[in-house]
């Protein structure tokens, strides 16, 4: 009994850390229940680290994507940006990673790029309040600008599949970082997070047309893609690495070395 009244004082504290309000955590718990609610309508959340509601779907993986975002905080880089700052959001999902950047860095400009059409319609109404600071862009990261394929069971888990999987359930277009910053007109990059479910090692692989417009950035690790793969691109490109071992998914952090 004690420890469950320890247990429950603890999440309570935790929903006060990213609730506006006791009735906003309830909601949230509503639609973090899978199979919780026969609605299909979105549920509108006040956080305190967002000046505007935040939108989820139920049953789904929405609710996930926002603790990870407004609670674990993985996206953030370990140190302040400067004003003015250039904020890539490559795998930026229904927009919870834009809408938190933009609260935290509130001079910085952030561009997000999203593959799965469903998921980049939420993540432009999460954005809306936010007019010009941030756009959406519909696409996928690649390292050719072709059509891809892509799939997965969940909408925060799409990945780019090979040839011989079965799960391919939708196409899009991909397009190289290179022709994303050409087509948006950015010259450098403060802040990269890349959360591209897997293709991150083909992507730095082939980063020798961007990588040098980048100052630091954050990479979530997918297997079967290693540290190793990531960091040996990345140093060969002058960038110091350190890992940050507190998420289930490991996250490198890159910063351009000083000369």
């Amino acid at each position: 009994m004690i420890m469950t009244i320890k247990s429950k004082m603890q999440k309570l504290r935790m929903y006060n850390q990213v609730f506006s309000t006791p009735y906003e955590a309830i909601k949230f718990r509503k639609v973090a229940r899978k199979g919780g609610t026969n609605s299909s309508s979105l549920t509108s959340l006040k956080l305190k680290e967002s000046r505007f509601p935040i939108f989820c779907r139920p049953n789904s993986t929405d609710a996930e994507v926002l603790w990870a975002t407004f609670y674990n905080k993985y996206h953030l880089p370990p140190h302040t940006l400067d004003r003015n700052s250039i904020i890539l959001d490559l795998g930026a999902n229904i927009g919870h990673t834009m809408a938190h950047f933009a609260f935290r860095f509130p001079t910085s400009r952030i561009y997000g790029v999203e593959m799965d059409y469903e998921n980049f319609l939420l993540a432009q109404k999460n954005i809306a309040p936010l007019g010009n600071q941030c756009k959406i862009i519909h696409t996928a990261v690649w390292k050719e600008n072709e059509i891809i394929s892509y799939g997965g069971s969940g909408e925060n888990g799409y990945s780019l599949v090979r040839e011989d999987q079965q799960n391919k359930m939708h196409t899009t277009q991909g397009r190289t970082i290179e022709c994303i910053l050409e087509e948006n007109n950015l010259m450098k990059i403060d802040y990269l997070k890349m959360d591209i479910e897997g293709a991150e090692k083909v992507i730095l692989e082939n980063s020798e047309k961007w990588i040098d417009k980048i100052k630091s950035m954050r990479i979530e690790i997918h297997p079967p893609v290693t540290v190793e793969d990531c960091e040996r691109n990345l140093v060969k490109n002058g960038f110091v690495c350190t890992q940050d071992k507190t998420f289930p998914m490991l996250n490198i952090f890159a910063t351009r070395q000083k000369t």
